[in-house]
């Protein structure tokens, strides 16, 4: 099986990493909850369709169609005589076929029947090279690999758009960190020393239900959970430009608005009478003792010498730079009369 100390190292790393995402996206979605959502193009159906094809497949070779392996289809004992294996085979067919008769030939022997429970029936019958248990653990390396490399295309595919980019790096590492554990499991779990302790590994089939799972797992991520803010850098670019339009809009309708009233006797004098309001109100405040004393309050917690200090200093350093910008027009001013001076 599985290193379980692998796994549990992995889960410990990852869960706080994956409880901080969680936590952001929860938070980025519940500030971005007004904004709508933009509209799925073709591109991004068909990336659906994709994931979910990838997720049908996943399960049909999870729970329909697994790794072949008759200790485990049968709940055959890999010590049990042949006749009991030959009777499993002949109730699945009314007659051996070829590859039966094989098979048979090949688990007349234990070590045999420890390479096809832990790596599979297409190691045993396929590998013509292998002379050793290391042997096909390296044969069935390819297609864990390809298997991979075939999930990182679809991962690749799939995040290409706004929406799901955030998660083509977060894909990669878990996939990275899976094929690790996954590898190393294979190569170094020590079959021989397991069956002296009664322990029967059913490695490919173990790890490749995992894979699997973990595939449809981070599939069903993908194919849920999109970014929070789905536009691109352009969409939001041309978003400010449509807000700032929008604004020099309104401060110019301001403007005329204002130019309009200020042109008619009426308006102007109801204009002047409403801010005479304002200032009286404003002044009625301010000669409250409440607020007077609410306000003394607060002055006496600032360090008001500190505060002025800091003022001197910004006024300071601004006079400082027109001055510096005067001198500077000067100089080129002074040099560039000089320069015609010459010229002429």
């Amino acid at each position: 099986m599985i290193n379980s100390e692998l796994t549990k190292l992995f889960i410990f790393i990852a869960l706080p990493f994956l409880i901080d995402k969680g936590r952001e996206y929860m938070r980025t979605n519940g500030l971005n909850h007004n904004n709508t959502n933009r509209q799925k193009t073709i591109f991004d159906l068909s990336i659906i369709y994709l994931l979910v094809s990838t997720i049908l497949i996943q399960v049909y070779y999870t729970f329909l169609s697994p790794p072949p392996n008759i200790f485990i289809a049968g709940n055959i004992s890999p010590s049990a005589s042949l006749s009991i294996i030959r009777t499993f085979l002949l109730t699945k067919n009314s007659q051996l076929t070829p590859i039966d008769n094989l098979l048979l030939e090949k688990l007349s022997s234990l070590e045999n029947r420890l390479i096809y429970a832990a790596y599979g029936q297409e190691a045993l019958l396929e590998c013509n090279y292998c002379k050793n248990i290391t042997d096909y653990s390296m044969f069935i390396v390819p297609n864990v690999v390809w298997s991979y490399v075939m999930m990182l295309t679809v991962l690749g595919i799939s995040t290409i758009t706004k929406r799901k980019s955030h998660w083509r790096i977060y894909g990669v590492i878990f996939l990275i960190g899976c094929g690790f554990i996954e590898l190393y499991t294979l190569l170094t779990t020590d079959i021989r020393k397991n069956a002296a302790q009664g322990v029967i590994e059913f490695l490919y089939n173990n790890t490749d239900y995992y894979r699997r799972m973990a595939f449809i797992v981070l599939s069903l991520a993908v194919l849920f959970f999109n970014k929070a803010d789905e536009r691109s850098d352009m969409e939001m670019i041309q978003e400010i430009k449509k807000n700032q339009e929008v604004i020099i809009h309104c401060i110019k309708a301001t403007e005329l608005q204002r130019t309009a009233v200020l042109r008619d006797n009426n308006l102007r004098r109801i204009f002047e009478e409403f801010y005479k309001r304002i200032e009286t109100a404003e002044k009625d405040v301010v000669m409250d003792q409440g607020y007077k004393a609410a306000r003394n309050r607060t002055l006496s917690k600032m360090n008001m010498a500190r505060l002025l200090k800091e003022a001197e200093i910004y006024v300071s350093s601004i006079t400082k730079m027109k001055e510096t910008d005067a001198d500077n027009e000067l100089v080129a001013g002074i040099q560039s009369s000089a320069t015609a001076g010459n010229s002429l």
